[in-house]
């Protein structure tokens, strides 16, 4: 199964990286040190030379705080973007949910749009079928930047694949190929802890469906939850979901440290199969 994009596919029959540059002054995680254009080229160079297979450049943190003026998200994202392109032989993606940022992404050369409200807003719907772009669709409860009054009473992982369904079919009438889209069940989006879990859990569900599954693993706030870490203290719990998560079927997963990350998932690849296309000499 492949996920195509404006610049080719990836194969999904094996596990890829999304990583990770926050071009935001407050992001949960790196806190502004990778803020600035030269921070965060600088920083998506090395994620691709640290084995991840797409860049994704945000230019505005989902922490409930006042949203980012559009035309400020849009000086963020695009001068980075457009050197990233440039230097980088691994598709860029652009991490909004405002369509005149995407818009401006994709004219400055992002390959893959990541919208966390799944295409909900027909502008960005458009932009996504005016394009060649690969498409997160992603799950959400409640709206970017606003703090839940609570979490649904549902089953989880129903809700979710009943609007898997309807928004596959509307991005498809609206002329989005089906290959260009992947699923993320929405970690953390307007979920109690305990409906994360339930959903990592049952990921299989997910994978029935279909079209890769996408899993934003990296440093989620379940693992908090859990583990009692902290945000820049999650990497463990970070490589337990993804690995979990990959030997259940999902194919893409979003994170932060893509160095350790990739280690871990190529081990856990060469285990799955029972063997490896590229041996190394072992260091002494």
């Amino acid at each position: 199964m492949f996920w195509r994009h404006a610049i080719g596919a990836l194969d999904c029959s094996r596990g890829h990286l999304v990583g990770i540059v926050n071009a935001t002054p407050d992001s949960f995680t790196d806190e502004g040190r990778h803020f600035g254009t030269d921070q965060s080229v600088a920083h998506g160079v090395a994620l691709a030379k640290e084995g991840a297979s797409v860049v994704e450049v945000g230019g505005e943190s989902l922490r409930f705080s006042e949203p980012t003026p559009t035309e400020e998200e849009i000086s963020r994202v695009v001068p980075v973007i457009e050197r990233l392109v440039a230097e980088l032989d691994v598709p860029v993606a652009v991490d909004t949910y405002k369509a005149p940022v995407a818009a401006a992404a994709v004219q400055a050369g992002a390959s893959i749009l990541n919208d966390p409200t799944g295409l909900r807003d027909d502008a960005m719907l458009q932009v996504a079928a005016d394009s060649q772009v690969g498409v997160v669709m992603t799950h959400f409860f409640g709206e970017p930047k606003v703090r839940p009054p609570g979490f649904p009473d549902v089953d989880v992982l129903e809700a979710i694949t009943e609007w898997a369904a309807d928004a596959l079919a509307r991005a498809e009438a609206a002329g989005v190929d089906s290959e260009r889209l992947v699923i993320d069940p929405g970690v953390g989006l307007g979920k109690s802890p305990e409906q994360d879990l339930d959903l990592l859990h049952r990921i299989g569900e997910i994978v029935a469906l279909g079209r890769p599954v996408f899993i934003p693993m990296g440093n989620k706030k379940v693992i908090g939850a859990v583990t009692g870490a902290l945000a820049k203290e999650r990497l463990p719990g970070t490589v337990a979901g993804v690995i979990w998560t990959r030997l259940r079927g999902a194919s893409v997963f979003r994170v932060h440290d893509v160095a350790f990350v990739r280690q871990a998932l190529t081990m856990a690849e060469a285990m799955k199969d029972g063997s490896v296309e590229v041996w190394h000499e072992v260091p002494k």
